[in-house]
Protein backbone atom coordinates (compact mmCIF):
# COMPACT_ATOMS: atom_id res chain seq x y z
CA UNK A 1 0.00 0.00 0.00
CA UNK A 2 2.51 2.49 1.06
CA UNK A 3 4.83 1.69 -2.32
CA UNK A 4 1.51 2.60 -4.27
CA UNK A 5 1.18 5.88 -2.76
CA UNK A 6 5.32 6.50 -3.01
CA UNK A 7 4.91 5.57 -6.75
CA UNK A 8 2.38 8.03 -7.64
CA UNK A 9 3.40 10.53 -5.99
CA UNK A 10 6.69 10.00 -7.46
CA UNK A 11 4.92 10.15 -10.68
CA UNK A 12 2.66 13.03 -10.10
CA UNK A 13 5.85 15.34 -9.67
CA UNK A 14 7.60 13.72 -12.45
CA UNK A 15 4.65 14.99 -14.74
CA UNK A 16 4.29 18.26 -12.11
CA UNK A 17 7.85 19.15 -12.99
CA UNK A 18 7.46 18.29 -16.94
CA UNK A 19 4.54 20.81 -16.96
CA UNK A 20 6.17 23.87 -14.55
CA UNK A 21 9.75 23.02 -16.50
CA UNK A 22 8.97 23.41 -20.30
CA UNK A 23 8.32 26.39 -21.98
CA UNK A 24 10.39 28.17 -19.13
CA UNK A 25 13.86 29.81 -18.64
CA UNK A 26 14.00 30.37 -14.60
CA UNK A 27 11.98 28.38 -12.01
CA UNK A 28 11.85 30.33 -8.51
CA UNK A 29 11.29 27.85 -5.31
CA UNK A 30 10.97 28.97 -1.94
CA UNK A 31 13.86 27.22 -0.08
CA UNK A 32 11.52 25.59 3.10
CA UNK A 33 13.00 24.22 5.98
CA UNK A 34 10.47 20.81 6.03
CA UNK A 35 12.60 19.64 8.85
CA UNK A 36 11.65 22.56 11.10
CA UNK A 37 8.33 23.23 9.97
CA UNK A 38 7.34 19.46 10.79
CA UNK A 39 8.98 19.27 14.60
CA UNK A 40 6.78 17.80 16.94
CA UNK A 41 4.77 19.79 19.72
CA UNK A 42 5.18 17.07 22.52
CA UNK A 43 7.27 18.99 24.60
CA UNK A 44 8.48 17.66 28.11
CA UNK A 45 6.78 15.71 30.74
CA UNK A 46 7.24 19.13 33.03
CA UNK A 47 5.63 21.03 30.08
CA UNK A 48 3.64 19.51 27.80
CA UNK A 49 3.16 20.82 24.36
CA UNK A 50 0.18 22.22 23.41
CA UNK A 51 -2.42 21.52 20.46
CA UNK A 52 -0.21 17.90 19.97
CA UNK A 53 -2.62 16.30 17.84
CA UNK A 54 -3.43 19.39 15.16
CA UNK A 55 0.29 19.73 15.27
CA UNK A 56 0.91 16.23 14.53
CA UNK A 57 -1.83 16.09 11.54
CA UNK A 58 -0.23 19.32 9.94
CA UNK A 59 3.37 17.57 9.96
CA UNK A 60 1.67 14.56 8.14
CA UNK A 61 -0.01 16.42 5.90
CA UNK A 62 3.43 18.68 5.29
CA UNK A 63 5.60 15.09 5.16
CA UNK A 64 2.84 13.38 2.64
CA UNK A 65 3.25 16.11 -0.04
CA UNK A 66 6.66 15.02 -0.49
CA UNK A 67 8.40 18.55 -1.21
CA UNK A 68 12.02 17.85 -1.06
CA UNK A 69 11.28 14.99 -3.89
CA UNK A 70 9.22 17.70 -6.05
CA UNK A 71 12.42 20.18 -6.25
CA UNK A 72 14.25 17.08 -7.40
CA UNK A 73 11.87 16.03 -10.01
CA UNK A 74 12.00 20.22 -11.11
CA UNK A 75 15.74 19.80 -10.96
CA UNK A 76 16.08 16.62 -13.23
CA UNK A 77 13.34 18.06 -15.39
CA UNK A 78 15.20 21.59 -15.59
CA UNK A 79 18.62 20.10 -16.41
CA UNK A 80 17.40 18.44 -19.27
CA UNK A 81 15.69 21.50 -21.01
CA UNK A 82 18.39 23.49 -19.60
CA UNK A 83 16.19 25.85 -17.43
CA UNK A 84 17.19 27.14 -14.14
CA UNK A 85 16.50 26.86 -10.96
CA UNK A 86 16.99 28.86 -7.69
CA UNK A 87 15.96 28.57 -4.43
CA UNK A 88 15.00 31.98 -2.33
CA UNK A 89 14.25 32.77 1.46
CA UNK A 90 10.64 32.89 1.76
CA UNK A 91 10.82 35.51 4.61
CA UNK A 92 8.52 38.10 4.38
CA UNK A 93 6.95 37.43 0.85
CA UNK A 94 3.75 37.35 1.96
CA UNK A 95 3.83 40.10 3.63
CA UNK A 96 5.70 42.67 1.21
CA UNK A 97 3.72 44.92 -0.83
CA UNK A 98 5.34 43.86 -4.76
CA UNK A 99 3.78 47.68 -5.61
CA UNK A 100 6.06 49.54 -3.38
CA UNK A 101 8.14 46.92 -1.40
CA UNK A 102 6.55 48.17 1.80
CA UNK A 103 6.81 45.41 4.78
CA UNK A 104 4.49 45.15 7.46
CA UNK A 105 2.98 42.09 9.04
CA UNK A 106 -0.92 44.14 9.20
CA UNK A 107 -0.40 43.73 5.17
CA UNK A 108 -1.84 40.35 5.08
CA UNK A 109 -5.47 40.77 7.10
CA UNK A 110 -6.21 37.29 6.52
CA UNK A 111 -4.61 33.73 5.15
CA UNK A 112 -6.00 34.83 1.61
CA UNK A 113 -6.62 38.43 1.92
CA UNK A 114 -3.56 41.08 1.21
CA UNK A 115 -4.10 44.77 1.27
CA UNK A 116 -1.16 47.02 1.82
CA UNK A 117 -1.06 49.51 4.60
CA UNK A 118 1.08 51.83 2.98
CA UNK A 119 -0.12 51.69 -0.93
CA UNK A 120 -3.39 50.49 -0.93
CA UNK A 121 -2.38 47.38 -2.94
CA UNK A 122 -4.58 44.68 -3.02
CA UNK A 123 -4.63 41.03 -3.86
CA UNK A 124 -4.63 37.38 -3.05
CA UNK A 125 -1.76 36.88 -0.34
CA UNK A 126 -0.52 33.81 -2.51
CA UNK A 127 -0.28 35.77 -5.45
CA UNK A 128 1.68 38.74 -3.44
CA UNK A 129 4.32 35.71 -2.21
CA UNK A 130 4.46 34.73 -5.74
CA UNK A 131 5.55 38.01 -7.03
CA UNK A 132 7.65 38.44 -4.51
CA UNK A 133 9.12 35.03 -4.97
CA UNK A 134 9.92 35.65 -8.50
CA UNK A 135 11.35 38.86 -7.60
CA UNK A 136 14.39 37.81 -5.63
CA UNK A 137 14.76 34.99 -7.93
CA UNK A 138 15.47 36.92 -10.98
CA UNK A 139 17.70 39.30 -8.92
CA UNK A 140 20.96 38.67 -10.99
CA UNK A 141 19.90 36.58 -13.51
CA UNK A 142 21.62 36.45 -16.35
CA UNK A 143 19.56 36.98 -19.77
CA UNK A 144 18.43 33.07 -21.25
CA UNK A 145 17.29 31.88 -24.11
CA UNK A 146 14.56 28.94 -23.85
CA UNK A 147 15.22 26.35 -25.90
CA UNK A 148 14.81 25.41 -29.00
CA UNK A 149 14.15 29.07 -29.84
CA UNK A 150 15.75 30.72 -32.36
CA UNK A 151 18.40 33.25 -30.86
CA UNK A 152 17.11 36.25 -32.82
CA UNK A 153 13.93 36.06 -30.55
CA UNK A 154 15.41 35.07 -27.27
CA UNK A 155 15.88 38.02 -25.47
CA UNK A 156 19.31 40.00 -25.37
CA UNK A 157 19.39 42.10 -21.60
CA UNK A 158 20.36 40.74 -18.30
CA UNK A 159 18.68 43.60 -16.52
CA UNK A 160 15.42 42.59 -14.79
CA UNK A 161 13.09 45.42 -15.58
CA UNK A 162 10.53 44.70 -12.84
CA UNK A 163 7.23 43.04 -12.35
CA UNK A 164 4.91 45.29 -14.23
CA UNK A 165 3.94 43.56 -17.80
CA UNK A 166 1.32 40.73 -17.57
CA UNK A 167 2.60 37.97 -19.06
CA UNK A 168 2.70 34.88 -16.44
CA UNK A 169 0.43 33.13 -14.44
CA UNK A 170 0.72 31.36 -11.04
CA UNK A 171 -1.20 28.27 -10.06
CA UNK A 172 -1.68 25.80 -7.21
CA UNK A 173 -1.46 22.60 -9.50
CA UNK A 174 -3.22 19.84 -8.09
CA UNK A 175 -3.71 16.10 -9.03
CA UNK A 176 -7.93 15.46 -10.53
CA UNK A 177 -9.46 12.18 -9.31
CA UNK A 178 -7.99 9.96 -12.36
CA UNK A 179 -4.42 11.39 -11.18
CA UNK A 180 -4.01 13.65 -13.76
CA UNK A 181 -2.45 17.19 -12.97
CA UNK A 182 -5.30 19.78 -12.81
CA UNK A 183 -4.80 23.15 -12.26
CA UNK A 184 -6.90 23.76 -9.23
CA UNK A 185 -6.95 27.96 -8.38
CA UNK A 186 -5.03 30.27 -11.14
CA UNK A 187 -4.17 33.64 -11.03
CA UNK A 188 -2.61 36.29 -13.12
CA UNK A 189 0.81 37.69 -12.27
CA UNK A 190 3.31 39.59 -14.11
CA UNK A 191 6.94 38.38 -14.59
CA UNK A 192 9.91 40.27 -15.02
CA UNK A 193 10.89 41.16 -18.61
CA UNK A 194 14.18 40.02 -19.39
CA UNK A 195 13.55 42.50 -22.97
CA UNK A 196 15.09 45.79 -23.25
CA UNK A 197 12.62 48.56 -23.24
Amino acid sequence: MLRRVRDRRRDFHAQTARHVVDGNGLIVLEDLNAAGMTATARGTSAEPGSHVGQKAGLNRAILDKGWHSFELAVRNRARHTGTAVRTVNPALSSTTCPAGGYVHPDNRESQAKFVCTSYGHREHADTVGAKNVLARGHTGHRAWRPRRQPVCEAPTSAKPQGISAPTAEVGILSASADGRIAKSVMWDVTRVSLHET
